[in-house]
């Protein structure tokens, strides 16, 4: 059995602050600028695995759930850069903001979106060590 990477410790950990922020401003996001139920409940399926992945990371030492962690955070990836790129691409064509929110919100979440991106490629470096120190091992 391959030992987890000691650094997978704290992703779980960020994964899971990064998850109770994401869930709070989307709620309150959706809240104050309305949103489609549709796309509050992909941000909500976003954070159900996020919270599996993380809590499964941090209760099944000392084995690794990077790969859970990775598949998390990519799937946070995916609908962030629709969400920031959307974002962009109505702002260079002259069109107002989505839903009327405010100008903050597009530099708010284009930073949100490195932060998952840097998470993401940590958790996939995690897998890959992991995967590839348990093909060693057979």
């Amino acid at each position: 059995m391959s030992v987890r990477h000691a650094s997978e410790t704290p992703l779980a950990w960020i994964s899971l602050l990064a998850t109770t922020t994401h869930f709070v401003l989307e709620t309150w996001y959706h809240v104050v600028w309305g949103q489609p139920l549709q796309a509050l409940i992909v941000d909500y399926i976003g954070n159900a695995l996020m919270v599996f992945a993380a809590i499964a990371s941090l209760r099944i030492k000392p084995r690794s759930a990077a790969g859970l962690l990775a598949g998390a955070w990519c799937f946070y990836l995916g609908f962030g850069w629709r969400s920031v790129f959307g974002r962009l691409e109505l702002a260079q064509s002259g069109q107002a903001n989505v839903n009327g929110e405010a100008g903050f919100v597009l530099p708010l979440i284009g930073f949100g979106l490195v932060v998952v991106a840097i998470c993401m490629i940590w958790a996939l470096w995690l897998a890959y060590r992991q995967a590839v120190s348990a093909g060693d091992s057979e």
